[in-house]
């Protein structure tokens, strides 16, 4: 839980900092296509940082009430790294294309994407594994 913890807050510490950055040091240099991918991905950034904080805050309710704890901490798990994939292929490479119009990678965006959906699928998971009281 600790180092789930210490991951949300360095992902949304980044999601402050790049966004501030591209608000105010790199704006100028990106065109108005590039300024809206920067931010979105800014958006997503910080949704996928809070979803990641939830993750770390849920941990001791999914160990004391999940019908079988250990999987669906595993769940969680899979849950928040699904969360780190999404803000690194989706938000990172879409920062990327943001600076770099000809980044060479932009394809890759939509999985990044696809990684933040498993990760709120992973969630759904997780909360039907817990008792119903």
């Amino acid at each position: 839980m600790k180092v789930l913890l210490v991951i949300a807050a360095i992902c949304g510490f980044t999601a402050v900092l790049i966004g501030a950055m591209g608000a105010h040091a790199l704006a100028p240099y990106m065109s108005e296509k590039g300024l809206s991918f920067f931010n979105r991905a800014s958006l997503y950034h910080h949704i996928l940082s809070l979803a990641l904080l939830g993750c770390a805050l849920l941990w001791p309710t999914v160990q004391k009430n999940a019908k079988n704890p250990a999987k669906a901490l595993r769940f969680l798990k899979i849950s928040a790294a699904l969360f780190v994939s999404g803000i690194l292929l989706f938000s990172g490479l879409l920062y990327l294309l943001a600076i770099l119009p000809a980044f060479p990678f932009h394809f890759l965006i939509p999985l990044g994407g696809l990684s933040a959906m498993s990760g709120w699928l992973m969630l759904i998971i997780v909360a039907l594994s817990l008792k119903t009281e």
